[in-house]
């Protein structure tokens, strides 16, 4: 079967019908509406920023924590340098839409505003890597003085009762590992 189709129907088919307006309180709606969304989309975005950031901050200094703990002043370079590394990834990223150009009217440098947000991280990347070490610092000291203390007042009572000269030690170790018992299990618990 065909169809025969003669130019002047062809001719109506093709005709555009002009677009109705809208009216006014829809289109101030949808004004309403697209700025809302792009409210919502900004807000969303500072928030993921903030807590991306915040994440890396906080494992930097964690694991500089964690290696300075376990491995002591050998591995004060490691830990600085992993939780520096770790801590500037977020500022690092926000370098990807810095375009530096020179052309015959000088140096052009574009989203410059990223640079300031890179040297704004990296500087807090560097405060948090500074407050990891300098509070691993304050604990050995701490633990440091303890240990000293613990050690003069046995050495006190040692020569104030010489009979009690080896079970004194024994028993302030054994009280020191009950209580370190009790403090991790006390925390799981």
């Amino acid at each position: 079967m065909t169809y025969d189709i003669d130019d002047s129907q062809e001719e109506v088919v093709s005709e555009i019908a002009p677009d109705t307006p809208l009216p006014k309180d829809l289109i101030e709606h949808l004004e309403s509406r697209k700025q809302h969304r792009k409210d919502v989309i900004n807000t969303t975005e500072k928030l993921t920023r903030f807590f991306v950031g915040w994440s890396l901050n906080s494992t930097g200094f964690f694991i500089a924590k964690y290696l300075l703990i376990t491995g002591g002043g050998v591995n004060l370079w490691l830990a600085i340098s992993l939780s520096f590394s770790i801590c500037s990834v977020g500022s690092l990223a926000g370098l990807t839409g810095l375009r530096v150009n020179y052309n015959s009217d000088g140096l052009e440098v574009d989203n410059m505003q990223n640079v300031l947000k890179t040297a704004g991280g990296l500087v807090f990347a560097g405060i948090t890597t500074w407050l990891a070490v300098k509070d691993y610092q304050y604990f050995e000291n701490l633990t440091k003085e303890t240990v000293s203390q613990i050690s003069q007042d046995i050495q006190t009572i040692e020569k104030q009762n010489p009979q009690s000269d080896p079970w004194l030690s024994i028993a302030v170790a054994l009280a020191l590992f009950i209580g370190s018992i009790a403090i991790i299990f006390k925390g799981r618990g």
